[in-house]
C-alpha cells in the first residue's frame, strides 16, 4: 500500500513538471550545453538563463492559446490545467517574457538579438496561421516539424554566432539529427494522444495522417537518426567530442524507438511523455569530456 502511494506521489510530480513544460526547459538547457561543447565555444551563464526562459515562454504560450480555444472542454490535461489556472499562469508568463526580453537586450550581442527577433517573427506568423486559419491549414504546415525546427535552431543560434564561421558538414549532421529527434518525439506524443487530439479537434500529425502512417513515418525518421549517428561514430568521429555527440544522439533514438515498440507499457500514466522528454536530458552527457 505504501509503495502504491509513493508511486502516486512520483507520478503527480512528473505530471506537474510535464504540464508546466519544466522537462522541456531542462532538456533545452542540456542541449544548449551540448551545442557549445560540440562547437568548442564558451558557455555563457546569462545565455543559458535567457534560453530556458525563452523556451518556457514559447511552450507555455502554445498551451495558453490551446487552453483559451478549448476552455473547460479541453480533453488534454495540460490545456485544461492552463485554462483552470490561467489567472495564475498568465501574470507569471508576462513577467518571465519581459524578463527574457530585458536580459536579452542587456546580455546578448546585437547579431544574436537580431536573429532572435527574426526567429520570434517566424513564431508569431506561424501561431497566426495555426490559430486563426486552423481548418484550412495545408498538410505540409506541420506543428510538430515547426516546433522541432524552432527548438533546435533557437538553441544553436547563439553558439553558431560565437563560433564565428559556417559549421562543417559533421556539425550540420549533428544539428539535423536533433531536428529529426525533436520531430519524432512530437509525432510520438500525437500518436499516443490521437483520441484526445481528435476530441479537441487538435490538428496533430497523427490526426492528419492516421495512426498507421504516423508509426511508419516515426520508424523512417528513427532509421535516418540511426544511419546519421552510426555514420558519424565510425566515419566522421575525428575527435572524442564529436564521436560522443553522435553516441548521445544514437541513445536518444533508441529511447524513442523503445516508446513506439512498447506502447502498451508507456501509455500507462502518460509515461511516453516523461520518457520522451527525458531523452532530451541525454545531451548533458557531453559534459563527461
Amino acid at each position: 500500500m505504501r509503495i502504491v502511494k509513493i508511486k502516486k506521489v512520483f507520478n503527480n510530480i512528473f505530471q506537474t513538471i510535464n504540464i508546466l513544460s519544466l522537462d522541456v526547459v531542462a532538456g533545452s538547457m542540456m542541449t544548449g550545453i551540448f551545442a557549445c561543447k560540440v562547437l568548442h565555444v564558451e558557455l555563457h551563464f546569462w545565455w543559458i538563463v535567457i534560453l530556458v526562459l525563452a523556451v518556457w515562454v514559447m511552450y507555455t504560450a502554445d498551451h495558453l492559446l490551446d487552453a483559451w480555444r478549448k476552455k473547460a472542454h479541453a480533453s488534454i490535461k495540460r490545456h485544461l490545467f492552463h485554462y483552470k489556472n490561467i489567472r495564475n499562469v498568465l501574470p507569471v508568463w508576462i513577467a518571465i517574457a519581459i524578463a527574457c526580453i530585458v536580459l536579452s537586450l542587456m546580455m546578448l550581442e546585437k547579431d544574436i538579438i537580431y536573429l532572435g527577433i527574426l526567429l520570434g517573427i517566424c513564431i508569431l506568423i506561424y501561431f497566426g496561421v495555426v490559430y486563426f486559419n486552423k481548418e484550412k491549414r495545408p498538410f505540409f504546415l506541420q506543428k510538430e516539424l515547426f516546433i522541432a525546427l524552432i527548438y533546435v535552431l533557437g538553441i544553436w543560434l547563439a553558439p553558431i554566432v560565437w563560433y564565428g564561421k559556417n559549421p562543417d558538414g559533421t556539425t550540420l549532421m549533428i544539428i539535423a539529427n536533433l531536428v529529426l529527434l525533436a520531430w519524432t518525439e512530437g509525432i510520438l506524443v500525437s500518436w499516443f494522444e490521437l483520441h484526445d487530439d481528435m476530441t479537441d479537434k487538435h490538428m496533430s500529425f497523427t490526426v492528419l495522417f492516421g495512426k498507421k502512417t504516423s508509426k511508419r513515418f516515426i520508424c523512417f525518421l528513427l532509421i535516418l537518426v540511426f544511419v546519421f549517428s552510426i555514420s558519424g561514430i565510425f566515419l566522421m568521429g575525428n575527435n572524442p567530442t564529436i564521436r560522443l555527440a553522435f553516441v548521445i544522439e544514437l541513445m536518444m533514438g533508441f529511447v524513442l524507438a523503445l516508446l513506439i515498440s512498447l506502447p502498451e507499457v508507456f501509455s500507462k500514466n502518460e509515461q511516453y511523455r516523461y520518457v520522451g522528454e527525458a531523452s532530451f536530458l541525454l545531451p548533458g552527457l557531453i559534459l563527461i569530456i
